[in-house]
């Protein structure tokens, strides 16, 4: 009967993850769902000792408990409202995540299949876009240009992370690679003209370079600039959307230079938040102004001044900075450098994609607070689970939790 029960909710599971890498580039609601049924699944399951040998020795662990206690901390002596502090916790929490879905993507089958129900998420939102934009049928209107299911940022992003993967399986998937190659090309076009949002053209970029890197080193890194560079230009003089969304940045600064102007400043106000950013952080740099302090700190800082104010710098870094201090800032850089790490002794089947895929979003903390947002903040909890959930763990810490509860 245990055995039977064991078999069931591991198939709950396993199920659970799938669809959460389907859902998350397509429904805030569903990816909640298909989390919470991963929890559930995974508290109701049984082989306990492999789940606790994940939850105190795996290698990510321990910088992941360390951000949640600093969070913890943070709790105590903020000066944000309790929503505010409940909300940020609850976005720091999403990481506690990572520990129950190594469990479940350990076997290669399942993480494979979670991998590719991703990527039939974006070929999906791909052939809708087109439907949009060329057939005029009114899908997703109340997102920009191509954005279907997700704003123009996360779709951008999500198509560039797809393309990646497509590219990635091209080396071993020799009967389908004209297939493959096609729908890489669709995306990339997707990307430059039909999507405003330019995180992705930042990603597809990065993932490029990193490919290129991977397969053929310097000659290849030679080869993938001069590709990249003829993609732009050729982008810039024959998309209106890439040209428009380059030319902003010139716009967006000339208004910033003009007195502020920050709300008709995408790149101004940025620039200010980061601004505003580093000095809070020097009034506080060990543990910062507590969990989810961000908009309280920025507002105190322009007390009795009229300006445009946020709750978000669109830094990851920063946020952390300023919340939790540097002291915060460094255990999610150290988070980072463990992956990096890691990833070197992963499989060729996978380290190839998962070092694409953390230097993309290392760099993309740099322009959004990734860790904040639900579907980014997801995003990273599955993708990381995918990647890590076959570094071996200590045998014989395995046996002595198995000699001890059993």
């Amino acid at each position: 009967m245990k055995a039977i029960k064991q078999i069931s909710w591991d198939k709950v599971g396993q199920f659970s993850v799938i669809a959460l890498a389907f859902f998350i580039p397509i429904s805030t609601f569903l990816t909640g769902v298909f989390a919470l049924s991963a929890c559930v699944a995974w508290l109701c399951g049984t082989d306990m000792s492999k789940k606790r040998n994940i939850l105190l020795h795996h290698p990510l662990v321990g910088w992941i408990y360390a951000l949640i206690l600093l969070s913890l901390l943070g709790m105590t002596y903020t000066i944000a409202s309790r929503k505010s502090a409940c909300d940020a916790m609850i976005d720091i929490l999403r990481l506690g995540l990572i520990p129950i879905l190594l469990y479940f993507y350990q076997p290669k089958k399942i993480a494979r299949l979670a991998l590719w129900a991703f990527a039939i998420a974006m070929i999906i939102t791909l052939m809708l876009a087109f439907l949009k934009v060329y057939a005029g049928l009114p899908i997703g209107l109340k997102y920009t240009t191509g954005a279907i299911f997700k704003s123009h940022i996360k779709t951008s992003f999500f198509m560039a992370i797809a393309a990646f993967f497509l590219a990635v399986q091209m080396r071993k998937m020799v009967k389908w690679r004209l297939a493959l190659g096609v729908v890489i090309a669709l995306m990339i076009y997707y990307l430059f003209f039909m999507s405003v949002g330019r995180i992705g053209h930042f990603s597809i970029l990065v993932c490029l370079l990193t490919l290129a890197w991977q397969w053929y080193r310097f000659k290849g890194l030679g080869w993938a600039t001069l590709l990249a560079s003829v993609l732009v230009f050729g982008a810039y003089f024959t998309s209106d959307v890439f040209s428009q969304r380059i030319d902003l940045l010139s716009q967006d600064l000339d208004f910033y230079y003009q007195g502020g102007r920050l709300l008709e400043s995408s790149l101004g106000s940025r620039l200010q938040f980061a601004q505003t950013s580093l000095h809070l952080i020097a009034e506080k740099p060990i543990l910062g102004w507590g969990t989810g302090s961000f908009g309280q700190a920025y507002a105190s800082h322009y007390a009795g001044k009229e300006t445009l104010l946020s709750d978000n710098p669109h830094n990851e870094y920063l946020r952390l900075g300023v919340e939790l201090g540097l002291l915060g800032t460094i255990l999610l850089m150290l988070l980072f450098y463990r992956q990096w790490r890691l990833a070197q002794k992963l499989n060729d089947d996978i380290r190839g994609f998962c070092q694409g895929i953390l230097l993309t979003f290392i760099l993309g903390c740099l322009l959004n607070s990734w860790l904040k947002d639900f579907t980014e903040g997801y995003f990273y909890c599955v993708m990381t689970s995918i990647c890590f959930a076959s570094i071996a763990l200590p045998e014989k810490r395995l046996s002595l939790i198995r000699a001890t509860y059993h």
